[in-house]
């Protein structure tokens, strides 16, 4: 199933980033932004799911129907439905904890976050994804800027950001390039 999920929605990001400015305020365009939001909720709700109970984050805001939180200890932001709060709505940098696959809840216990330095620890995280057997595409990405560390990348797969270690990147890439990750190794496409 993950495999499916995984290969649904990077494809469909893929043709969307392809012909987009060709049909877009179309009724195909329309289609498959609802497609792309459906396959994410689904690879959303497995991803958090595979979450351990009693999973600690930390909420640093809501993005539409979203919070974003953070685990900074694995570098790793995930996307939880508002609907899944239980309880008392989160403050930025509030500890969470996961009860079960749809039940997270503000942890009183846990130690909260810097505010100040949210934006510091979401850029040094990446979005979690669905784990995959297969890679059966190959993986697009389009560097805005390259740190000193790392090099912030769009994922024109998942149309998500990711910071890739600059040791990772082809010493002749620059912002704007397009990458492509193929054979374990990254190459300016």
């Amino acid at each position: 199933m993950n495999d499916f999920l995984n290969f649904s929605l990077n494809s469909l990001n893929l043709l969307d980033n392809k012909i987009h400015d060709n049909i877009k305020g179309t009724f195909v365009d329309d289609f498959i932004h609802e497609l792309q939001s459906y396959l994410e909720l689904q690879s959303n709700d497995k991803i958090l799911e595979n979450l351990p109970n009693n999973t600690k984050l930390h909420f640093a805001k809501f993005e539409n129907n979203y919070a974003v939180c953070f685990d900074y200890s694995s570098k790793t932001i995930y996307n939880i439905p508002k609907s899944y709060f239980k309880g008392t709505t989160p403050e930025v940098g509030e500890a969470l904890k996961k009860v079960s696959s749809k039940d997270f809840r503000v942890d009183y216990t846990g130690i909260p976050a810097n505010t100040n330095n949210i934006d510091n620890l979401l850029s040094e995280c990446s979005y979690a994804t669905l784990s995959s057997k297969i890679n059966v595409l190959p993986e697009y990405y389009q560097i805005s800027d390259i740190g000193i560390d790392f090099a912030v990348c769009k994922n024109l797969n998942t149309n998500k950001p990711e910071n890739i270690p600059i040791d990772d990147i082809p010493k002749n890439a620059k912002n704007g390039d397009t990458l492509v990750y193929k054979n374990g190794k990254f190459l300016v496409k």
